[in-house]
């Protein structure tokens, strides 16, 4: 963890209410998906294996011994969860997501002809008015890796698992 979690001020009178905190819970992905794409590629390409893949056509087990499911495209991701780090802030994880894979744009390049490239941000709000901010040197470098950005939000009493 690079910094302190920010958190409200302490000392208030009772029954302040604090405008805007830290989202409380996130996850974020890298996928690169297309009909015909082989994950190994990608992870060739990248230098990193996948965290979860799948290839069309090739059937996947459920987790509940239901029938196999078969995929209609290929897709690679790289997924870090709230388990796999102790960082609270949006952009580091993001940057320590890139930080995995290969630098070199000319990389980004090949894989992006492969299939679409998305990053997804799924966030838990455990509130009203939580926010995040994207830098913009991230910003800039997803801008470079062809990467779109997917924002998937839940609320924490949705019945929706954080994980």
């Amino acid at each position: 963890m690079k910094r302190a979690r920010p958190s409200p001020p302490a000392n208030v009178p009772p029954g302040t209410v604090t405008l805007t905190v830290p989202i409380g819970w996130f996850s974020v992905a890298l996928h690169v998906s297309s009909p015909d794409l082989v994950p190994a590629d990608v992870g060739r390409l990248l230098g990193a294996e996948a965290t979860t893949s799948q290839t069309r056509g090739v059937a996947i087990p459920r987790p509940d011994g239901g029938p196999k499911r078969m995929p209609k495209f290929g897709r690679w991701s790289v997924v870090i969860k709230p388990a796999d780090t102790d960082e609270w802030d949006v952009n580091e994880v993001v940057r320590e997501l890139l930080g995995r894979l290969s630098p070199d744009l000319s990389v980004w390049e090949r894989v992006a002809e492969l299939g679409h490239l998305q990053l997804s941000v799924g966030l838990t709000l455990t509130r009203d008015n939580q926010e995040f901010v994207l830098e913009h040197d991230l910003l800039h470098a997803l801008g470079e890796r062809r990467i779109r950005m997917w924002f998937d939000v839940y609320r924490e009493d949705s019945g929706v698992p954080a994980a």
